[in-house]
């Protein structure tokens, strides 16, 4: 990957993690517990699996449960296409209140800048939300992410580290049915965490997240304990 779209990557990453300034805060806050997982199959497929459970205000009440898995095609340089399937669950006192089925595509890169770890993936979602009725809408997400060794050893397979995110949102189809607006999130986040090897790390993440419904955007912190595994 030349020097020129690398940095056009971090243009982009640094001006969307602007982006939740110019919306403004609140006092909501929302706890949140990550897993992904990374199965090699062959050097040419793979799965890839995560989990979220997401909290609001109290760490005993569940609001949101996440599944989504997807196979994966390796291409060359680190890169691969996947195709996958998730289940969002939304709850209130613990009680299923609406739920989602999405398929979505996606596309994955990781490389390097100097000693600096960079993911970039975009996604593309096919979203069935189920309520009272089922409704139909198609939303495009935007990923990177640049993770940097603080305390670590040469090649970087273990030690502790220090990360930044974003990931935008964006409604293509049936917006109507959303929120009415092409514009969904944006949830960027600092981490600090400690790689145990190449195959499984941990981090503690806090993100501000900002949401569009009808009539106006809303900004909450998100406190978010993540764990990757790969093998």
């Amino acid at each position: 990957m030349n020097v020129r779209l690398k940095s056009i990557y971090i243009f982009v990453a640094l001006l969307c993690l602007r982006a939740p300034m110019l919306f403004g805060q609140s006092n909501a806050k929302e706890y949140w517990f990550f897993w992904t997982h990374t199965q090699k199959i062959n050097e040419k497929f793979g799965l890839l699996l995560d989990g979220q459970t997401r909290s609001q205000q109290s760490l005993k009440q569940l609001n949101t449960l996440l599944l989504r898995g997807a196979i994966a095609y390796n291409l060359k340089d680190k890169s691969s296409i996947a195709l996958g399937y998730a289940y969002k669950g939304d709850f209130e006192k613990n009680k299923l209140t609406g739920y989602e089925h999405r398929i979505f595509q996606q596309y994955l890169s990781d490389f390097k800048i100097k000693k600096v770890e960079v993911q970039v993936r975009g996604r593309f979602e096919q979203r069935f939300l189920v309520d009272s009725e089922t409704k139909f809408s198609l939303r495009a997400r935007g990923f990177i992410s640049f993770q940097v060794p603080i305390l670590a050893n040469t090649d970087f397979s273990s030690g502790l580290f220090a990360g930044i995110q974003n990931e935008l949102f964006l409604n293509i189809l049936n917006k109507q049915d959303v929120n009415n607006h092409i514009f969904d999130q944006n949830r960027p986040y600092l981490s600090l965490g400690y790689r145990f090897s190449k195959k499984i790390e941990t981090a503690f993440d806090y993100g501000l997240m900002t949401s569009q419904d009808y009539s106006q955007k809303e900004t909450i912190s998100v406190f978010r304990l993540s764990l990757a595994s790969e093998f």
